[in-house]
């Protein structure tokens, strides 16, 4: 019973990604009212852009902050320079230049970093959570913050 009690939570951490990146892709399209095939990517180089920072022996929090700094300028460059003319344009030629900027921003990423994986550090640390060898630390921080990303989501469009 135990070993299920331990996947059934894995499995709700795991979930708790997805739930993020979900919400994500709904945010853009709402946005922008077209769906972002690069999104996954963005997120995988603004990923490296801080595991790199790390690298060079800034901490965890530090190059959290600088990363999303970097991410911010990022974004609005992309949406200056792919999402405003692309506005008006045909949905093949949206597909076409998300297509595009999906491949840019992978190959950049592997000029850059290589095209292997990459070890990035937990903020929660992986030892055993409350005591209990259910969850670990790093699950339940995965869990927490989505919920608390939700919740704030939710105030947030209400008001």
């Amino acid at each position: 019973m135990e070993l299920f009690t331990n996947q059934i939570l894995a499995g709700i951490a795991t979930g708790a990604i997805y739930a993020c990146m979900a919400l994500a892709v709904v945010m853009i399209y709402q946005a922008i009212d077209h769906l972002n095939f690069a999104q996954g990517e963005m997120a995988m180089f603004s990923t490296f852009i801080s595991w790199q920072l790390m690298q060079w022996g800034i901490p965890y929090w530090g190059s959290f902050i600088i990363t999303l700094a970097f991410s911010f300028a990022g974004g609005i460059a992309i949406e200056r320079l792919l999402f405003k003319p692309l506005a008006k344009a045909p949905i093949l030629t949206n597909v076409a230049g998300f297509i595009a900027l999906f491949a840019i921003i992978n190959s950049v990423a592997g000029l850059i970093w290589d095209f292997t994986i990459k070890q990035y550090p937990t903020p929660f640390g992986s030892y055993p959570f409350l005591g209990s060898q259910l969850i670990s630390t790093h699950q339940a921080g995965m869990i927490g913050v989505t919920v608390l990303l939700l919740v704030g989501l939710y105030f947030f469009f209400q008001f």
